[in-house]
């Protein structure tokens, strides 16, 4: 917030409206409570702060089982710490490293652990996950000849675009010292690894076999695009549903063995503990959130938003502000709630109005299974993703969804698909009750963890 000014309407404190009560919008509110003397609120039009981060439970005769309502793994944990160190507070809950960060399983039941992070291990840690990794580098080498080697070669690839394209593309911060290795990289042996190619072009050309391709791309699962190249489409697709190879950062940010920034890490209870401690941080430093306020116009001297009254039901009224910032989804906010044209009468801010800008496209979303399971779930890690690479024609099967989005007649059994299950009791035992069982006779005690699964399909619709 170096360098944040605000010009107050009409003297006094000035007044910040923020939009949405989602991480971003209660991070950035606590930023700027903590950096000026402004007056501060957020407009949440759910009931609850939080937006898509957060958790819900389900208790059964067992117990209380914990279950994530959206992400379900935390990278780059310095950007949390960043916030609350920023605020002059403690970050107030653990963030413990997944090591392996993933289990792949295969659809011919093949299996491999992945991502190793030398950074978040430890002496104590080694001895025990080294064996394991050096597993999984032999692994490789059965996957294809010098295997172990070209995912190093892919990895170095992957973490120069990490390091260029956070910095200066998504943060925004201008680092030169960067560059180098990037242009490196993305140059040599004749721009093999171009990072604006289909990522299939830079798969191909540095690994055989289909199933290392596969542990080199499942990343591109989670933002909505395939990695395979269109050739129906301009420049490969790479404009529309495919990844370009850029996207390799995605599996460097998580898998990559010794990049600081590296690594899959789960916050203990929950990610409920992170969107209650950064909410308790915003209300700390004098931030007020008003939840169930729907917004429905921003203008040049405030928002108009309905809030609910359990006497008078939805009740227009404004807000000045002297600066609003919007956190809410941006083809809603452009379509519902800044507009120029949107009607200055009463009436449109009191009657519900909800769009979307079709112009975008869309990525995926996801069908989302909850299990509450009474046994211990052992051959499962905390995070697990089942991959379709029998062959390259089941792996580009597995990814029709995502290229054809007009076809609704393919069932989940007419085709192959790939899907991912979270375990978080693996790594947070809080997630899922613990029985105690006696054994009277041998004078014993012993426990189960019972565990939680979330099993996410990637799925996509026509508009």
């Amino acid at each position: 917030m170096d360098g944040l000014s605000i010009s107050p309407n009409g003297g006094g404190r000035r007044r910040v409206v923020v939009v949405g009560a989602g991480v971003g919008g209660l991070a950035v509110a606590a930023r700027v409570a903590a950096a000026t003397n402004a007056q501060v609120l957020i407009l949440e039009k759910n009931a609850e702060a939080g937006g898509r981060c957060g958790s819900f439970e389900r208790t059964t005769t067992q117990g209380t089982y914990r279950h994530e309502r959206g992400p379900s793994l935390l990278l780059l944990p310095e950007i949390y710490r960043d916030l609350f160190r920023d605020c002059n507070e403690p970050c107030p809950f653990e963030i413990k490293p997944c090591i392996p960060a993933y289990q792949v399983v295969f659809d011919d039941g093949d299996c491999i652990d992945l991502g190793f992070s030398k950074q978040r291990q430890g002496a104590a840690n080694d001895s025990v996950t080294a064996p394991a990794e050096e597993t999984s580098r032999a692994k490789m080498d059965t996957l294809e000849h010098d295997g172990a080697a070209k995912w190093d070669e892919y990895m170095a690839a992957c973490a120069a675009f990490l390091d260029c394209g956070l910095s200066n593309f998504i943060e925004e911060r201008f680092d030169l010292g960067s560059f180098p290795a990037f242009l490196y990289q993305a140059l040599r042996k004749g721009a093999k690894a171009w990072p604006l190619k289909p990522h299939s072009d830079v798969l191909d050309a540095t690994f055989q076999s289909t199933k290392m391709r596969a542990l080199a791309s499942f990343q591109d699962l989670y933002v909505g695009l395939e990695p395979y190249r269109n050739n129906r489409q301009w420049f490969g697709g790479i404009l529309q549903s495919t990844a370009p190879a850029v996207f390799g950062l995605l599996a460097a940010i998580e898998l990559h063995p010794t990049n600081a920034k590296c690594g899959v890490f789960a916050p203990v209870g929950g990610f409920a503990a992170v969107t209650a401690g950064i909410e308790k941080l915003a209300t700390d430093l004098g931030v007020d959130i008003q939840c169930n306020a729907t917004v429905a116009k921003i203008t040049q001297d405030g928002v108009y938003y309905r809030g609910k009254n359990d006497a008078t039901g939805s009740v227009a009224q404004f807000e000045p502000a002297d600066l609003v910032i919007v956190n809410a989804d941006l083809p809603y906010a452009t379509q519902t709630i800044l507009l120029d044209d949107i009607d200055d009468r009463s009436d449109s801010t009191s009657s519900d109005r909800f769009d979307w800008d079709d112009k975008y496209i869309f990525s995926s979303g996801v069908i989302a299974f909850h299990w509450s399971v009474d046994k211990e779930l052992t051959d499962l890690n905390t995070h697990n993703v089942f991959l379709s690479a029998g062959s390259l024609a089941d792996a580009k099967a597995s990814w029709k969804t995502l290229r054809d989005t007009q076809n609704t007649t393919d069932s989940l059994s007419d085709a192959p698909f790939n899907f991912y299950v979270h375990s978080a009791s693996k790594t947070d035992p809080t997630s899922a009750p613990k029985v105690i069982q006696w054994q009277q006779l041998k004078s014993t005690v012993s426990s189960q963890l019972f565990g939680t699964i979330e099993a996410l399909l990637v799925i996509r619709s026509s508009h």
